[in-house]
């Protein structure tokens, strides 16, 4: 079992930096009007694409790991919001070009080998849309040691600084872009997710509990390097 099944089968809805909390803050700051075409890139369960639903939007899901969007489905059917949800990878997404008005992702492009979802993104947006991506990043520069860790572990293809992010934009189609300055990893504060799935039986098996103990080592041991930045960029 890889990381992201293993979040999947947690039913875990906002593993990102931040949590849920920071979502919704964030999408508070965006402030979509109604009516208007978001593509979500990396759904999960899709807690964050019902919310945005919920607010008017007009939203299409999608991720790469069918435990997930099995979950996202279930959610949007409970939650009675019209999300559509597809089983899609970031890097070659089934969609034609100039579709949607925003890209809305969140620790998505981190996992992403290459610049290959940056160029989707810009793609499948019309002329003047934006995209928005929460990303993983790091205070200073890693290691050779540090980043085969996090990577072995958790897949990532991106451990970057915010100017190693503002460089791997700069390489990119989007006419313009930004970044907020890098925000520390924060101790999340409880969140109550009623719609949350587990499958208990993860608890029982010793290799999947210690996963999640090697998971709760390497989070700390990064905290205080480990955070988020916020990448603004617009098309032409």
């Amino acid at each position: 079992m890889d990381y992201h099944t293993l979040l999947a089968r947690l039913g875990e809805g906002s593993a990102h930096p931040g949590g849920f909390q920071a979502t919704k803050e964030l999408i508070g700051q965006i402030s979509f009007p109604g009516g208007t075409k978001v593509l979500e890139v990396g759904c999960g369960t899709g807690r964050t694409a019902c919310y945005l639903a919920s607010l008017g939007c007009n939203v299409t899901a999608i991720d790469r790991n069918e435990d997930m969007i099995q979950k996202a489905i279930y959610r949007a059917k409970i939650s009675n919001f019209p999300v559509r949800i597809v089983q899609a990878d970031a890097a070659s997404m089934p969609f034609p070009d100039e579709m949607f008005d925003a890209v809305f992702t969140e620790s998505v492009t981190a996992f992403t080998q290459g610049s290959s979802a940056i160029r989707e993104y810009w793609r499948v947006l019309k002329p003047k849309g934006v995209l928005y991506d929460r990303e993983l990043a790091f205070s200073i520069q890693l290691t050779t040691v540090q980043k085969k860790k996090l990577q072995s572990f958790y897949g990532l293809h991106h451990l970057r600084t915010v100017p190693e992010w503002l460089k791997l934009m700069s390489k990119s189609s989007f006419h313009k872009y930004s970044a907020t300055h890098f925000s520390q990893m924060k101790q999340l504060v409880s969140d109550n997710d009623p719609l949350r799935v587990i499958d208990h039986e993860l608890f029982t098996k010793p290799d999947v509990v210690a996963m999640m103990m090697k998971n709760e080592r390497l989070m700390s041991n990064f905290s205080n390097v480990m955070g988020s930045v916020v990448i603004t960029a617009w098309k032409a």
